[in-house]
C-alpha cells in the first residue's frame, strides 16, 4: 500500500532533488539559511520540512518519486527489507533509487551489521511503540546482553573497530530507518577509492589550495559567501575526512612552498656503511650568521663561509672563508680537503655557480678533469639531499657565530636583531671580531666536532668509560687507514688553488686586509699592479703573480717583510760596547782623579786637632750628639786614640758607639789610599756637611784648606 502524499518531508527525502544539496547536512544548511518551514518529528529528533519552501521543479521530483512508490509504507509484520547475501549486493548512489552495484566488502559489511541491529529493534517494536524498543535496544547493548550475533554487529555498524556500545545511539537508530525506507544500499557508507574524487572536490580544493591557508570552516563560509553551488559545498566532517584520504602533501599543495611540501614527503634514508674515506665529499656554502669586520675596508660585514665533510667518517675535511659562494671559495676549501685527504671520488655540491661553472667543471682545463673526481649536483630546491654538510653547519659554523657579540641569526627571521646589532655597533657598544680571530674559533670548534661521537657511525667501546659509544669521525677515519685504504695523494702544486685579489705594489711593497708584506729580492723597485694569492686562516704570507695572461709566479711575500729595527742588532752591540768602555774609562779618571785631590788635601789639611772636653761637649751639642761626663769623654778619647794608633800600624778599625761617624771621618781623613769608591763618595758627601768637617777636626781650617776641602766634595 502507498502511504498518503504529506505536505512534509524529511532531509533525507529532500536531499538530492534538483537544485537541493545532496546530502542531508547540506539540506538542513539550506533550511536554515533559507528559512524553510519546519517541524519537529513526532517521534525521535529531528526535524521535517513543508514542501512549499521548495522549488516547482524539487516538488514535481519528490512527488514522482513518492508516487513512485520510494515511500512505500513498510508491512508491520516485516518492517525492514529483507537484505541479499552480501556477495550479491550491488552498490547505489546513497540517495538515488537502490541499485545493487559494485559494493565493497567493507560496504557490505557495514550494511548487513546495521540490517541485523534493524531486525533487533523491529522485533522489540511488535511489542511495544518505536521509542520504546529503540531505547530497550540501546539498554541491552550498553549492557552486552543482547543476542550476541547484535552485539557482535554493533561496531561493524558504527564503522568502529574497537569498543562501539556506548556510541549507539536513537538518533543513529533512527537515520538507519530512515536510509533503510530507500533501499538496502542506502545502508552501506559511501565510498571513495583513490581515483573517486566526490563532485564538491575541485571547487572545494580550488579555495583551499591557495597561499592565504585558509582553514575548512572559512574555505566553506567563503563560498558560501560567493554563491558557489550548495552541490559543491562540502560539510565541516566532509572535507576533513577527505583532506585526510588524499593526505598531507596533496591537501597541502599549493598551501606552502614546495621546499616545505618536499620535507612532508617520505624520505630514503641511504647508507653509507659500504663508502670509503673519500669515496663522496659532500660541500656547500653557508652565510654567516655574525657581522665581522671586513679586512679592507673596516665595516661589518657577512662571510661566506664553505666547509666540505667526507660522507663515509662525517670528517670534516676543509672549509674557506670569502665574501660569496665564489669558485674561489669552493676551490679553496676543496685544495685544503685534497691537501688533508687526497683526491676524492665524487664531490658532492648544490646547484650554485659557486661549483657548477667553467672553471671547476670544463671537460678540458676544469679542477675536476686535472684532479680526475666528478661533480654530483643535488635536485635543485632540494636541500635534504645535502644533508649532511647541512648538519655540519648546525655543529660548526652556527655554534661559532654565537660566540660573538655580533651574532644576528637568519637574516629572514631575525631582521629585528640584525638592526639591533647594527646600532650596537655604531655606537661602539659591540666590537666587531677580527677575521683571524673567527679562524681561530672555527678551527677549534672542528677539532672538537671531528673528536665527538657521531650517531651516524658504527658503535664502539670506550677505552676510558668502558661504556659503548658512536665512533668520533677521527677513530671512523683511523678504522679505514688501519684496514689499509691510502688516500690518493696530489703531485702537482695546489698554490692555484687559492683565493686570489688584485692589490697595488707600492715601491715593493703589498698593502692587504690591513697588513704589509714584501719581498726585497723580488719586490724591490716593482710598482703597479699584481694578483695576491692567499689562504685566509694563515695571514703570515702571500703568493704574489703577474696580471697578465702568463699568469707568472713572482715570489712569496712575508708579512712585515721589509721591517726592520730601526738599528741592527749589530750596530746597536757596537755602540753598547763603545758605551761600556767609555763609562769604564770616565770611572778610571775619576777614580785617578781623586786619588789625586785627597793626596794634595791631604797636604794641606793639618793633623785632626784633638779636642778637649769643652770642645767635645760644644760639638756634641751642635751635631745632636749626647753630651757625657767628662770622664766618658776622656774614655772615648782614650778609644779613639787606641783606634787611630791601629790604623796607623796598618789595620782597619772597627768604629762603634755614638762618635762612630766622627771617628770614621778622622780616620778616612789620614788614610784616603785604603778608600774603595763608595767610601770615597761618602766622605766626599759628609764633607759637604759643616758639622761633619768641625766633628772631624778642620772646621777651623783657613781658607785655603776649606776650598780644598770643598773641591774634594
Amino acid at each position: 500500500m502507498l502511504a498518503a502524499l504529506s505536505s512534509w518531508a524529511v532531509a533525507s527525502e529532500l536531499a538530492g532533488l534538483p537544485g537541493l544539496p545532496g546530502t542531508v547536512r547540506g539540506i538542513l544548511m539550506r533550511a536554515e539559511r533559507d528559512g524553510w518551514l519546519k517541524r519537529k518529528l513526532p517521534v525521535g529528533k529531528g526535524f521535517e520540512f513543508h514542501i512549499g519552501s521548495l522549488s516547482d521543479e524539487a516538488r514535481a521530483e519528490l512527488n514522482k518519486r513518492r508516487a513512485a512508490g520510494v515511500n512505500e509504507e513498510p508491512d508491520p509484520d516485516h518492517d525492514l527489507p529483507v537484505l541479499a547475501d552480501p556477495i550479491e549486493t550491488q552498490l547505489a548512489a546513497r540517495w538515488d533509487v537502490p541499485e545493487t552495484q559494485g559494493l565493497k566488502q567493507w560496504q557490505r559489511e557495514i550494511m548487513d551489521a546495521r540490517a541485523v541491529i534493524l531486525r533487533e529493534v523491529a522485533r522489540w517494536e511488535n511489542e511495544m511503540p518505536l521509542v520504546e524498543a529503540v531505547q530497550v535496544v540501546m539498554a541491552l547493548a550498553k549492557d552486552g546482553t543482547l543476542p550476541p550475533d547484535v552485539q557482535a554487529a554493533i561496531p561493524f555498524a558504527l564503522a568502529k573497530t574497537g569498543k562501539g556500545k556506548e556510541l549507539l545511539s536513537a538518533s543513529t537508530i533512527h537515520r538507519w530507518r530512515a536510509a533503510a525506507k530507500l533501499g538496502a544500499g542506502a545502508l552501506a557508507p559511501a565510498a571513495m577509492d583513490a581515483g573517486e574524487t566526490p563532485v564538491w572536490a575541485n571547487p572545494f580544493l580550488k579555495y583551499y589550495r591557495t597561499a592565504n591557508r585558509l582553514t575548512v570552516p572559512a574555505v566553506i563560509a567563503k563560498m558560501q559567501r560567493e554563491g558557489v553551488d550548495p552541490a559543491w559545498i562540502p560539510s565541516y566532517s566532509q572535507a576533513r575526512r577527505y583532506l585526510a584520504r588524499i593526505g598531507e602533501v596533496e591537501a597541502n599543495r599549493g598551501r606552502v612552498s614546495r621546499l616545505q611540501l618536499t620535507a612532508m614527503k617520505p624520505f630514503t634514508r641511504r647508507d653509507t656503511s659500504k663508502l670509503y674515506p673519500f669515496d663522496i665529499v659532500n660541500g656547500d656554502g653557508h652565510l654567516s650568521y655574525m657581522l665581522v669586520e671586513h679586512p679592507n675596508t673596516g665595516k661589518p660585514t657577512r662571510l661566506e663561509l664553505t666547509e666540505l665533510f667526507d660522507v663515509a667518517t662525517r670528517m670534516h675535511v676543509g672549509w674557506s672563508i670569502n665574501y660569496a659562494e665564489s669558485t674561489k671559495a669552493v676551490m679553496d676549501a676543496l685544495r685544503m680537503a685534497v691537501e688533508f685527504g687526497g683526491v676524492p671520488k665524487v664531490v658532492h655540491w648544490d646547484n650554485g655557480s659557486g661549483a657548477k661553472n667553467k672553471n671547476l667543471q670544463d671537460e678540458v682545463s676544469g679542477l675536476k678533469k686535472r684532479l680526475g673526481f666528478e661533480f654530483y649536483h643535488q635536485t635543485a630546491g632540494n636541500p635534504q639531499a645535502g644533508g649532511i654538510v647541512e648538519r655540519g653547519h648546525q655543529q660548526v659554523f652556527i655554534p661559532a657565530a654565537r660566540t660573538f657579540e655580533s651574532y644576528v641569526g637568519r637574516r629572514d627571521k631575525d631582521d629585528g636583531l640584525l638592526r639591533v646589532r647594527m646600532k650596537a655597533i655604531r655606537e661602539g657598544k659591540i666590537r666587531l671580531p677580527t677575521i683571524p680571530e673567527v679562524v681561530r674559533v672555527i678551527d677549534a670548534l672542528r677539532e672538537e666536532y671531528n673528536n665527538r661521537p657521531h650517531r651516524s657511525l658504527p658503535k664502539t667501546i670506550d677505552k676510558i668509560t668502558g661504556k659503548e659509544r658512536h665512533e668520533t669521525p677521527v677513530e671512523a677515519w683511523k678504522r679505514h687507514v688501519d684496514a689499509g685504504w691510502k688516500p690518493v695523494k696530489v703531485v702537482d702544486s695546489l698554490e692555484e688553488f687559492r683565493l686570489e685579489e688584485v692589490r697595488h705594489v707600492i715601491r715593493g711593497e703589498i698593502r692587504f686586509h690591513k697588513m704589509f708584506y714584501a719581498n726585497n729580492a723580488e719586490l724591490a723597485g716593482m710598482t703597479g699592479q699584481v694578483r695576491v694569492r692567499f689562504d685566509p686562516r694563515d695571514g703570515s704570507r702571500v703568493w704574489v703573480y703577474s696580471l697578465d695572461k702568463h699568469d707568472r709566479f713572482i715570489c712569496e711575500a712575508l708579512r712585515d717583510g721589509n721591517r726592520k729595527d730601526y738599528l741592527v742588532d749589530s750596530v746597536l752591540d757596537h755602540a753598547e760596547q763603545i758605551r761600556l768602555r767609555g763609562q769604564l774609562a770616565r770611572l778610571d779618571r775619576k777614580k785617578l782623579e781623586k786619588q789625586e785631590e785627597s793626596r794634595r788635601t791631604l797636604e794641606l789639611v793639618r793633623e785632626p786637632e784633638r779636642l778637649t772636653v769643652e770642645q767635645q761637649e760644644t760639638a756634641n751639642r751642635m751635631s745632636g750628639l749626647p753630651v757625657a761626663e767628662a770622664a766618658d769623654y776622656t774614655e772615648m778619647l782614650a778609644v779613639r786614640d787606641e783606634q787611630f794608633s791601629d790604623g796607623q800600624s796598618g789595620g782597619r778599625p772597627i768604629f762603634s758607639g755614638p762618635f762612630a761617624e766622627r771617628d770614621w771621618g778622622v780616620w778616612a781623613m789620614g788614610h784616603i789610599e785604603e778608600l774603595d769608591e763608595e767610601e770615597l763618595d761618602r766622605l766626599e758627601a759628609s764633607l759637604e756637611d759643616p758639622r761633619f768637617r768641625m766633628l772631624v777636626g778642620v772646621d777651623g781650617a783657613d781658607a785655603g784648606i776649606k776650598r780644598k776641602a770643598g773641591s774634594v766634595a
